[in-house]
Order: C-alpha cells, then structure tokens, then sequence
C-alpha cells in the first residue's frame, strides 16, 4: 500500500469510527432511560442572547414510585416547538436519578 492509498483509507475510516462511538454512547445513555412519566407542559419560553433566539419547553409529571412532582426542561431548541400549554408529553428519565432525562418533543 502506497502512502496516498493510506492517507484515502484513514480519512475515510477516521470520520466513520467517531460517528459510530458517538452513536454507541447515545445508545448507551438511553438505555439507563428506564422510566417514563406523561407529564404535562407548564411553559413555552423564548430567550435571546445576542447572537441567537431559542425555546424551551419546561413540563411535570409524578414519579409513579414516589409520587412527588417531577419538573423537567427541555434544552434549547432551535425552532418554535410544536406543542403547547397544557398538551401531555412523554419524559424518560433514570428512575435512580431523575435529572437523567429526555423529553420527547
């Protein structure tokens, strides 16, 4: 294999390697996901900094086992989203430690 053959095969296989460990740790991130609540949005906000605009979207829902009131927020997301006020949504989260979470938006 000649050097220019190589350089074609790293730069090929490199990006492919990263894309496939980043989606492994996503897997493995979901996975821990064990719970799920319907939790209803409480709030739509804008925020702005200078240089851009986002929303997110806070909602709550009772932990099945404990019963106390979850409060989860979304992370900044791009466009307007397409859920309102009031709507239900499902929440997974780590039942061991609720801060572990993602919003099916």
């Amino acid at each position: 294999m000649d050097t220019h053959m190589i350089v074609i095969v790293v730069s090929i296989s490199g990006p492919l390697v990263i894309v496939g460990f980043v989606l492994f740790l996503r897997s493995q991130a979901t996975r821990r996901l064990n719970s799920s609540v319907d939790a209803t949005i409480t709030e739509i906000r804008v925020d702005a900094s200078l240089l851009s605009s986002w929303w997110t979207v806070t909602a709550v829902g009772p932990d099945p086992q404990t019963g106390l009131t979850l409060i989860f927020r979304s992370l900044h997301i791009r466009y307007p989203p397409k859920h309102h006020v009031g709507e239900h949504i499902i929440v997974n989260y780590e039942a061991t430690n609720p801060k572990h979470y993602r919003m099916e938006l």
